[in-house]
């Protein structure tokens, strides 16, 4: 072998030598890398597409926790309008019937007053007969149950054309006839028809 061929192989085996080398600290590098482990940050990186999708869950959630939320407040808003334009309804329907009932009230106060202080016979009695067909009349439409029975009380003094009570007894009634008259006004105001229905005295046969 001459000596350029010596030369060739020798650098040939010194290359393979590093070559080996190289790969055996390669090797080991990896081999350390899996001793100490993956480090700290791995594991997060791992749980990132998980923790993505539980906020993307949430957030769907929340969207529609508060789109269900506004759907039961608009309902119910929409119940409460109802209510309030229902009420309305009412309350025009009742005006008229506040109108009479003020008026009839007027009109049996001022019979039971006449009955109580005039001292003229003739219109004493004619106004006990006033007294009596607005009681077995328009009173039953529009008087509630205080009324009804301040117009009782009242009735007992005039009794089949006799006044059967003092003046100042009849004075007494008549006064509480007027207060009984205006706090039924003023709670029939606020009230519905079918309230009214409910508050008045529910006549029979044999009553």
């Amino acid at each position: 072998m001459t000596p350029a061929e010596n030369t060739s192989e020798r650098e040939r085996q010194l290359a393979q030598l590093e070559q080996i080398r190289l790969q055996n600290e390669k090797l080991g590098l990896e081999l350390a890398d899996v001793r100490k482990g993956k480090p700290w940050y791995h594991a997060l990186t791992q749980l990132v597409p998980i923790v993505t999708a539980l906020i993307a869950i949430a957030g769907f959630s929340w969207g529609l926790i508060r789109y269900q939320d506004e759907q039961q407040k608009n309902r119910l808003e929409q119940e409460k309008q109802s209510l309030r334009e229902e009420e309305s309804r009412e309350r025009e329907f009742m005006k008229p019937w506040l109108e009479s009932q003020r008026e009839t009230y007027q009109q049996a106060l001022s019979a039971a007053a006449t009955v109580a202080n005039s001292d003229n016979a003739q219109r004493q009695r004619q106004a006990a007969e006033e007294f009596w067909r607005l009681y077995q009349g328009k009173m039953i439409l529009v008087e509630t149950k205080t009324v009804s029975d301040a117009m009782v009380d009242f009735g007992h003094c005039v009794e089949n054309s006799r006044i059967t009570c003092t003046r100042s007894e009849m004075n007494d009634l008549s006064r509480n006839l007027a207060t009984a008259m205006a706090e039924s006004m003023a709670a029939t105001a606020r009230m519905t028809f079918k309230e009214f229905a409910a508050n008045q005295f529910k006549y029979t046969a044999g009553r």
